[in-house]
Parts: C-alpha cells; sequence; structure tokens
C-alpha cells in the first residue's frame, strides 16, 4: 500500500504495520503505524497508517542517555508478546521546536515495540530518574563526555606498567 504522509508519499508493506493495542498517549484512537527509520540519522518516525499527518519523530534513548533501561512489567511482557529482549525496540519520542537547540525527548514514557510479533505501546515509567522533557543535544553532548571519561579511565587501567 502507499501511504500520503506530510513528507511525501511511502510504500508500505502489510508486515511493516505494527499494532499499538493502546494506540499512543493523546492518540488512542490510532492504532496502527509503521516505523520509518533513516540510515543517515539518529531520527526515525512512527508514522500513523490511519491519519497521514500523524507522525511522531523518534530517537532510541541509549543515544541519547548510555544508561537508559525499561523493566517492563508481567502485564506489558503479555501486551507485547515479548519472549525474549531481543524482540523489543526503545524509541523515545522527541518534541521539535522552533529552535532546534530546545529539542525535547521524552524518557519516561518510551514507545517499545515488539518487532517480531509487530506489536506496540507507549509505556509510563515510574519514579524520577527519567522526565519527560530530557534536552537531547545536552543529554547526547554530557552521553558523549561521560563515555570518553569511562573510555580513556579503562586505557588508563590496561596502560599502568606492571613493577618489576
Amino acid at each position: 500500500m502507499e501511504l500520503k504522509t506530510k513528507f511525501g508519499a511511502i510504500s508500505v508493506e502489510e508486515d511493516q504495520i505494527i499494532y499499538f493495542p493502546r494506540g499512543i498517549l493523546g492518540f488512542a484512537d490510532y492504532h496502527r503505524y509503521v516505523l520509518v527509520e533513516r540510515t543517515d540519522s539518529v531520527f526515525s518516525f512512527l508514522q500513523s497508517v490511519d491519519e497521514p499527518s500523524l507522525t511522531f519523530v523518534v530517537i532510541m534513548p541509549e543515544l541519547v542517555r548510555a544508561d537508559y533501561a525499561v523493566d517492563l512489567s508481567e502485564e506489558e511482557i503479555e501486551l507485547l508478546q515479548i519472549s525474549s529482549p531481543e524482540d523489543g525496540k526503545v524509541f523515545g519520542i522527541v518534541t521539535i521546536p522552533e529552535n532546534v537547540a530546545e529539542m525535547t525527548v521524552n524518557l519516561q514514557a518510551p514507545v517499545v515495540i515488539n518487532t517480531r510479533e509487530r506489536l506496540g505501546a507507549q509505556l509510563i515509567i515510574a519514579g524520577d530518574k527519567y522526565h519527560t522533557k530530557h534536552n537531547v543535544l545536552a543529554e547526547m553532548h554530557k552521553n558523549a563526555f561521560l563515555l570518553q571519561q569511562k573510555d580513556q579511565a579503562q586505557q588508563g587501567a590496561e596502560e599502568v606498567p606492571e613493577s618489576v
């Protein structure tokens, strides 16, 4: 099938459609989406099959926060029919304002997709570790700095000469 989107027409096969039984928060009436991944960008698009103007910009949370983790409840595992961790793919919904430097990602309500069964859900993570508006650029810079520090510490440990 061909979808007309605000980005132009895209071809979609039936087996690419991801069903969201509960919809996306604020868009409960829309259940069918396709994930349009881009090889030239860290961003992907979650495009509604039923509403051409409904598209979410998404990013893998670990690109923003290396320590990001989602623990699914038994109910969520059952809803998504996840039988192994490799079945799941996690995304955060990005909000892009006029000033792109203020772009944020919602890490408190990730979108989890079972890539094998083509099922998805937006989940709510309890606690105060993640929020609905993490600044993407600031978090990516912080993440890169922390990973660089970790690499330098590991290299330093490897370069310590043994005593004679």
